[in-house]
C-alpha cells in the first residue's frame, strides 16, 4: 500500500556518497512527503549545505517553521560518524543502513519510506516528556517558543519570571499565558538577578521582598504548584549564615503567606554555596514561618559541579529529607554549561539510585539553554535512567 502524499517535512542527512547510495529511498520519499537533503557539499548537492562539519542542532535553530522536520533519516549508517545534533531534533530520527536514536529502517526503499512516513505521522514519543518540567522564560513562552508550547501539549513548564517579564508584560499577557498552561503542571522560577532577600541592608531586603511578592502573585495566576528561589546568599559576603537565614525568614514572611494561600511550595536552590549548611539554615528559618512541608530544596546537580566544594553525595544526604525538586543538566566541572545529561561528569547512576530510594519523588526539571538540548536531554534520560517508573521501554521503529 502506497502512502498518500502529505505535508510532513522529512530531513535526509548524510555525506555525498551516502546521499548517492540512498537515491532510491530519496526518490520514493519525495513522492510521499516534502523532503530536504542536508549535509556537507558534494555530488549530489544537498538542498541545504551544512558545511564540512554539519550540526543539525544549528540547522534546527535557523530553519523557518515550515521546514522543521517531522522525521529525519540518517543516511550514513555505520560507514561514517553521525553529524552533531542528531539527538537534538524534535522528531523521530531513523538510520538507513544502521541505527539512529529511534532505530533503523528496512533496506528496501518502499518499506523504508513507509516506515519513515508512519514515524512522521506518529511523532516523537519520549517517555520522559510528560514527567519533567522544562524551563522557559515567560517572555519566550509568549514569543519565539509559543509554537513549540502549543505543538507539545504534554510539555510541562517551569516558567521563568525575570524582571524583564515582570516589568514588560501585563494582565493581558498573563491571561494568555494562563490559557497556554491550563492543562499542564506548572512550576515557576522566581526572579533572582541582583536580589539579596537576606541582605544586611534593609532597603535591599525591601526591594527583594517586593520583587518576590510581585512574582508570587503572577505564579498564583499561572497556577503554579511550586516556586524555585535563589537565596541570594554569597559565602564571601554574608557570614555568619545564621544571621543571613534569620533576616531572610523575617523579610519573606509576607511572601510565604502569599504562597501558602494557594498551596504553592517554595524550593530553595543551591547556587554559590560551597556546602549545604547555609541552605539548611535558611530552610529551617523559613519553615518556622509557614505550614509544614511548604519549604524545601531544589537540588541543582549542575551547580554542585560548577560551584560547590562538597560533592554530590554530601548534598544528597543533606537535602534529601526535604527535597522538592531537582534541576537536571550537566557540565565538565567548574562551569555552568547546562549541557544535556551524560555530556559532562555528573554521576547519573548515583542520582538514579538515590531517586529510587526516596519515599516521595521530587519534581524533575530540565534546564536546556537551546531547544535542541531539550530533545537531547529527554533522549539522554531514557538512555541513562531507562523508562520512568511504571513504564516499560517503548518499541523502536524498524
Amino acid at each position: 500500500m502506497i502512502d498518500t502524499p502529505d505535508k510532513n517535512v522529512i530531513w535526509l542527512c548524510g555525506s555525498p556518497s551516502a546521499r548517492q547510495a540512498a537515491q532510491p529511498l530519496i526518490k520514493v520519499l519525495a513522492e510521499r512527503a516534502s523532503c530536504l537533503t542536508l549535509g556537507p557539499p558534494g555530488d549530489p548537492d544537498p538542498d541545504l549545505d551544512l558545511g564540512g562539519a554539519p550540526d543539525l542542532r544549528q540547522a534546527l535553530e535557523t530553519c523557518p517553521p515550515e521546514l522543521r522536520p517531522r522525521a529525519c533519516v540518517w543516511l550514513g549508517g555505520e560507514e561514517e560518524p553521525p553529524p552533531r545534533g542528531l539527538e537534538a531534533l524534535p522528531c523521530p530520527v531513523l538510520g538507513y543502513g544502521g541505527d539512529g536514536p529511534e532505530g533503523g529502517l528496512p533496506p528496501e526503499a518502499d518499506q523504508a519510506a513507509a516506515t519513515v512516513c508512519q514515524a512522521a505521522r506518529q511523532g516523537l514519543g519520549l517517555d520522559w516528556l510528560p514527567r519533567v518540567q522544562v524551563n522557559l522564560p515567560l517572555r519566550e513562552l509568549l514569543g519565539r517558543h509559543r509554537n513549540l508550547a502549543e505543538a507539545a501539549p504534554r510539555l510541562n513548564l517551569e516558567v521563568g519570571l525575570d524582571f524583564l517579564a515582570l516589568d514588560g508584560l501585563g494582565e493581558a499577557d498573563l491571561v494568555q499565558a494562563a490559557a497556554l498552561l491550563a492543562s499542564r503542571q506548572v512550576t515557576v522560577h522566581l526572579p533572582f538577578g541582583d536580589l539579596v532577600p537576606g541582605s544586611p541592608d534593609p532597603k535591599v531586603r525591601e526591594l527583594a521582598r517586593e520583587r518576590l511578592i510581585q512574582a508570587g502573585r503572577w505564579a498564583r495566576q499561572l497556577g503554579a504548584v511550586q516556586a524555585v528561589m535563589h537565596t541570594g546568599y554569597d559565602p564571601r559576603l554574608h557570614r555568619p549564615e545564621a544571621d543571613y537565614a534569620r533576616r531572610l525568614a523575617d523579610n519573606l514572611a509576607p511572601f510565604l503567606e502569599l504562597l501558602a494561600g494557594f498551596g504553592c511550595r517554595l524550593a530553595l536552590e543551591n547556587t554559590f554555596e560551597s556546602e549545604p549548611a547555609p541552605l539548611l539554615a535558611m530552610q529551617r528559618a523559613l519553615a518556622e514561618k509557614t505550614a509544614p512541608g511548604l519549604v524545601g530544596f531544589c537540588l541543582d546537580v549542575g551547580h554542585v559541579l560548577a560551584f560547590a566544594q562538597a560533592r554530590l553525595p554530601v548534598w544528597w544526604s543533606a537535602l534529601g529529607p526535604h527535597l522538592l525538586e531537582m534541576h537536571l543538566h550537566d557540565n565538565p566541572g567548574g562551569s555552568d554549561d547546562h549541557l544535556p545529561p551524560g555530556s559532562g561528569v555528573v554521576d547519573w547512576a548515583f542520582l538514579r539510585q538515590g531517586l529510587a530510594d526516596l519515599a516521595a519523588r521530587p519534581i524533575l526539571t530540565l534546564e536546556p539553554h537551546r531547544e535542541g538540548d531539550l530533545w537531547a536531554s529527554l533522549r539522554a534520560l531514557s538512555r541513562l535512567w531507562g523508562p520512568p517508573p511504571g513504564l516499560t521501554p517503548a518499541p523502536q521503529a524498524g
